[in-house]
């Protein structure tokens, strides 16, 4: 037997990552070696075991394919297939910075998701956070118990019927067969694939304003989300002597007809064109032997330069508009830069594409919440760390991946003092600046005392795009959630449900859904948001947003951060309509005695044992009347929870100047023990100028603000 020496390259890049091409001791014998039962010796498949076409997708001619060359032109598929086994495993001179071998490990939920994908199991799929009433995957076992029924849709939302096809329990098959050496983990990806394969034959075309509605399995958001997932599982299985031959010219061929089905298949604009773009450029860079990767590259990294410019907006926002994808889309452009650094290809992302990464980061950090480095189960589901505004479902975005994300932030851009100081909880670096933080072409804003889990934080949104132009947004102007010493006092409503023009997600999206003014109860006209002043000052942060909601009515809030200890918020609905103004609150989940509206006093209060409460009063410039609803909180798709939740009323007529309405959120450790009042000094009503008193344990407070005449 012929030995040949494994030759480890490690790039050295400025960029702190392990390559992939280190292996653990005993996954290195020989040529033929095995990780799991020692030496070897592989056996070529037959002929016909083989599709030749499989090497018309490869570059014969790249070094180290020459034995697959010799035997492929000699008329021997099976033989051609061996040494291309062997090409994977020895010569391929590529490395992964997004796969540490090393430091592989399997948490117990990776583990679950494995093992409830097996056959014995009954192909229990994990598809997003979709759960049976068990709180695991649903069965896609078929009625006869003998395979896959692929059309089961248990559920009903068309996301999980869409992302059943993204294969996300594969990446965890992996993991736990490299990290157990279990062959049934990748007996069982081959088999699911091979018949997934088989039984989704794709569409011609994928044209994204005419998608063929019988083929959901070729979404190319989906194709892109398999065809970077291929990339990793390559680097779990490289070595796994059950990954054939035959198996790896199947997987060859599919990873190319999936790379070209994107390329031929872009979207426009939008996420997914940035996800797109990731699965091509990641295939060309990790896979070179293929005879399009270069094309495969260009493409994929031409199109994520032009991204950054054309999906963001100046401020570093996402013109989706929604944290989730906003999120999602850093790592698509992060990931695509590490790998071309890594192999070589550093030249393909330009510093201007660097310092949009860096906007993008900017947005993450002063939206998630400061408790997102400490787990504190005392709080449950409710302990999240990002705003449920849009579609952002926070419970994707776990303590551990944000600070996750932190870390990978700080590695690439090391000079960021702040992002160090958010890595490192607190070790190293500088912490960010408290006040106010406005992205003002996003739409968010943030106001905040401090970084620390005890900190006080509020978020509010007050975007220029509609539902119409930007899908993931909903109609919520004015919106905020407010973020206590670990507990969020008004969590928006969230998504609950992806099904486009379901009664459930207009429900979700809904204006007095949010916490927020209304019409007569209507949704809102108009989402066109602007920030008019934002002011910090020794005594107070001050922050005021305008939206023209209604034909005839403008909304403007106008937020007060006082002593940074409570907030003041003055609703003015002005303007020359007429009918019945809502001021409207939902509140936080919890029991009929820690959560109370107090109806009679337009308000709420909260009663936690732990001390971390809340008093909230509204007064208003005419008599009002307040109705306790019952409204819902969905952090996840497809799972909600009631809240209580309470409408102010005010009857507006055309001659009323303005329907205004002045409320006090005051964080305390009782708030039965609590006094609060406020009035209005400035009557009437000017479009300029407010002046308003309040009185928070026995102090008064005068407040007010000027603004310049609108032309």
């Amino acid at each position: 037997m012929r030995i040949e020496l494994l030759r480890i390259f490690v790039s050295v890049t400025g960029l702190t990552f392990l390559s992939t091409g280190c292996l653990s001791d005993d996954a290195i014998v020989s040529q033929g070696g095995s990780s799991t039962k020692g030496v070897y010796e592989p056996t070529a498949p037959s002929d016909s075991e083989v599709r030749a076409e499989a090497f018309s997708v490869l570059n014969l001619d790249y070094p180290g394919m020459e034995e697959v060359k010799a035997h492929f032109e000699a008329g021997e598929p099976g033989k051609a297939a061996l040494a291309l086994r062997d090409y994977y495993r020895y010569s391929a001179p590529v490395n992964n910075p997004l796969v540490n071998l090393l430091g592989t490990t399997l948490s117990d939920a990776e583990r679950s998701v494995a093992d409830d994908a097996l056959f014995e199991n009954g192909y229990r799929f994990k598809v997003s956070t979709f759960v049976d009433e068990t709180n695991h995957p649903y069965s896609y076992m078929n009625a006869a118990g003998d395979g896959i029924d692929w059309t089961l849709h248990a559920d009903g939302d068309q996301e999980q019927r869409g992302q059943l096809h993204r294969h996300q329990w594969f990446v965890p098959q992996a993991k736990a067969y490299y990290v157990t050496r279990d062959d049934r983990y990748i007996t069982s990806w081959i088999g699911v694939y091979d018949d997934w394969w088989k039984t989704h034959p794709a569409p011609e075309s994928y044209p994204e304003a005419n998608q063929p509605k019988d083929y959901i399995g070729w979404v190319p958001l989906s194709v892109a989300a398999r065809v970077q997932d291929m990339c990793t599982l390559m680097e779990y299985y490289r070595w796994a002597d059950a990954f054939d031959a035959a198996a790896l010219t199947r997987f060859v061929e599919r990873l190319s007809f999936q790379v070209d089905f994107i390329r031929n298949n872009y979207w426009s604009d939008s996420n997914h064109r940035i996800s797109q773009a990731q699965a091509v450029a990641l295939a060309g860079l990790l896979f070179p032997e293929m005879k399009a990767a270069s094309e495969w590259v260009d493409s994929g990294t031409s199109i994520l330069n032009e991204e950054t410019a054309k999906q963001y907006f100046a401020d570093g926002w996402l013109k989706d508009n929604d944290l989730h994808y906003h999120i999602g889309s850093i790592e698509s452009f992060r990931s695509a830069m590490l790998v071309a650094a890594a192999n070589g290809q550093t030249g393909r992302f330009p510093a201007s594409y660097t310092e949009a990464i860096r906007r993008m980061v900017e947005v993450e950090k002063y939206l998630i919440y400061p408790n997102y480095a400490v787990y504190n189960a005392a709080d449950g589901d409710y302990n999240y760390s990002t705003p449920n505004f849009g579609d952002t479902r926070p419970t994707s975005w776990t303590r551990n991946i944000l600070l996750r994300h932190m870390r990978n932030y700080r590695d690439l851009f090391p000079d960021d003092e702040e992002l160090k100081w958010l890595a490192s909880q607190g070790a190293e670096g500088k912490m960010p600046p408290t006040g106010i933080k406005c992205f003002e072409d996003g739409g968010h804003y943030t106001i905040r005392n401090g970084w620390t889990r005890e900190s006080t934080m509020m978020v509010l949104v007050n975007a220029a795009q509609t539902p119409v132009e930007a899908w993931h947004r909903q109609w919520d102007n004015n919106n905020f959630e407010l973020y206590v010493n670990g507990r969020q006092f008004f969590p928006d409503s969230g998504v609950f449900s992806y099904n486009s023009g379901s009664s459930d997600r207009n429900t979700y999206a809904r204006t007095d859904n949010h916490s927020t003014l209304t019409l007569d109860k209507v949704n809102i006209s108009s989402c066109r948001g602007v920030c008019l002043l934002a002011e910090e000052r020794a005594d107070y942060d001050l922050l005021i947003l305008e939206n023209p909601s209604y034909s005839g009515l403008t909304h403007r809030r106008s937020v007060w951060f006082v002593e940074e200890r409570f907030f003041v918020i003055l609703d003015e609905g002005y303007g020359s309509a007429a009918g019945t103004v809502n001021l409207n609150f939902l509140l936080l989940p919890g029991g009929s005695s820690e959560v109370v509206v107090d109806a009679d006093q337009n308000g709420a209060h909260t009663a936690f044992a732990d001390g971390n409460n809340l008093l909230v009063r509204t007064f208003a410039n005419k008599p009002v009347t307040t109705a306790t609803r019952t409204g819902n909180v969905s952090l996840k798709l497809d799972n909600s929870t009631t809240r209580k939740a309470y409408r102010i009323d005010m009857k507006k007529s055309a001659d009323d100047a303005a329907a205004r309405f002045i409320t006090i959120l005051c964080p305390t450790k009782d708030a039965t023990s609590e006094t609060v009042g406020a009035s209005f000094v400035d009557e009437p009503f000017s479009e300029t100028s407010a002046r308003i008193s309040v009185t928070v344990g026995g102090r008064e407070y005068r407040l007010s603000y000027t603004l310049e005449p609108k032309n």
